[in-house]
């Protein structure tokens, strides 16, 4: 879920919906209905993982029968769990992951083409040097501002050791560069 207030007419409106959906899978009815989709479609579509639940379209959450009857007569698609919390979640499989069949399936947005792990080695270039680039500039930044310390630390210093009888450095005349 977002994280969107959960007192939302929205978000109560789904929590409602989640738990008369949670009534009809209980449902001796859509059990055997369930069972059957799944031995007549023993594949996940998406993944090529067992089937473990039909995958339903929105509309077919009007009402039970039209539920039931989507399951029924295969016109939901057969999904494993993770696919199926994925797809809720707006996500599909990496068709690379997928076709060769790596033992772990990443996840990527509708309008993806591949996921982090297959991106072609160009754009594995550009990420590296942009990560450089990203790490020059904070050593840069980084080394500025300890040169701007060490310059105050070193003017406190030679204060002190001129006379002005104070032995330790006062953390409140150092000022954050």
């Amino acid at each position: 879920m977002t994280s969107q207030n959960n007192s939302s007419p929205q978000n109560i409106a789904i929590a409602n919906h989640h738990r008369s959906m949670q009534r009809w899978w209980t449902l001796p009815k859509y059990k055997k209905a369930r069972k059957e989709f799944v031995i007549r479609n023993p594949v996940c579509i998406r993944c090529g993982r067992p089937t473990q639940t039909p995958g339903h379209s929105p509309e077919d959450y009007l009402s039970f029968e039209t539920y039931l009857n989507t399951v029924e007569t295969d016109k939901c698609d057969p999904l494993c769990n993770a696919c199926n919390l994925m797809e809720h979640k707006g996500m599909k499989p990496c068709p690379v992951c997928v076709k060769e069949k790596t033992e772990k399936i990443n996840y990527i947005g509708q309008d993806k083409e591949y996921c982090f792990d297959h991106r072609p080695e160009e754009e594995k270039i550009k990420a590296q040097q942009r990560k450089e680039v990203f790490k020059q500039l904070v050593k840069n930044g980084n080394s500025i501002r300890n040169a701007k310390r060490r310059a105050i630390y070193q003017d406190l210093k030679e204060k002190n050791h001129a006379g002005r009888g104070n032995k330790e450095l006062k953390l409140s005349e150092i000022q954050d560069a």
